[in-house]
C-alpha cells in the first residue's frame, strides 16, 4: 500500500501535475529503495562523518508540497527555496497542512534521473547532511519538467512532524 501511495504521489495523481511532470516520472519503489539504501550506510558529507540512519517514511502532505514547488520551479524555469510570493519552506509546509518540528529541502535543476540527482546531492555536503540527518524522518519527492526546454526540477522535502521524536 505504501509503495502504491508513493507511486501516486511521485507520478502525480492530479491532472495539472501530470502535465508539468511529462518526461520526469519517478518509479516509486526505486525511489524508496534508493533513499533507504543511501541512509543505511555511514558516509562522509564533506568533512563530517554520519552514521547509518533509519529509512525515511513517505508522507503524503510533504509529497504534495514537493510536487507543488517542483511544478512552480519548472513553470518559472528557476531554482529557489522561496516559493510563490517568497514563501519559505516552513510556510509552504504549513500551507500544505503539515505541522513540522524540523524540516529541510533539497533542490536540483537539470539531473535527468533519480540516480543522477541523488549523486548530485551526495556530492554537496549540505544536501548530503539533509539526506543523512536522523532527526528528519519523513519525506516527499517530486520532479517536474519545464514545459518547453524539458529541464528537470527536483524537490525533496524532509521533515519530522511536531510532536514526533527523532529516532
Amino acid at each position: 500500500m505504501r509503495a502504491w501511495l508513493l507511486l501516486l504521489g511521485c507520478l502525480g495523481g492530479a491532472a495539472p501535475w501530470a502535465a508539468a511532470q511529462a518526461g520526469c516520472e519517478v518509479e516509486a519503489e526505486a525511489a524508496q529503495r534508493a533513499l533507504a539504501a543511501l541512509r543505511s550506510q555511514p558516509r562522509a558529507c564533506g568533512s563530517v562523518h554520519w552514521p547509518a540512519v533509519p529509512p525515511l517514511r513517505w508522507q503524503p502532505l510533504l509529497d504534495a508540497s514537493a510536487r507543488r514547488h517542483a511544478a512552480e520551479l519548472a513553470a518559472q524555469d528557476r531554482l529557489s527555496h522561496a516559493g510563490a510570493g517568497g514563501a519559505s519552506l516552513r510556510a509552504r509546509l504549513r500551507e500544505a497542512g503539515y505541522v513540522m518540528q524540523v524540516s529541510a529541502e533539497n533542490l536540483a535543476g537539470g539531473p535527468e534521473t533519480l540516480d543522477e540527482v541523488l549523486a548530485q546531492w551526495l556530492a554537496s555536503p549540505a544536501h548530503c547532511e539533509h539526506l543523512m540527518a536522523a532527526d528528519l524522518q519523513e519525506f516527499g519527492l517530486a520532479c517536474a519538467a519545464h514545459p518547453h526546454n524539458q529541464r528537470r526540477y527536483w524537490v525533496l522535502q524532509l521533515a519530522t512532524p511536531a510532536g514526533g521524536s527523532a529516532r
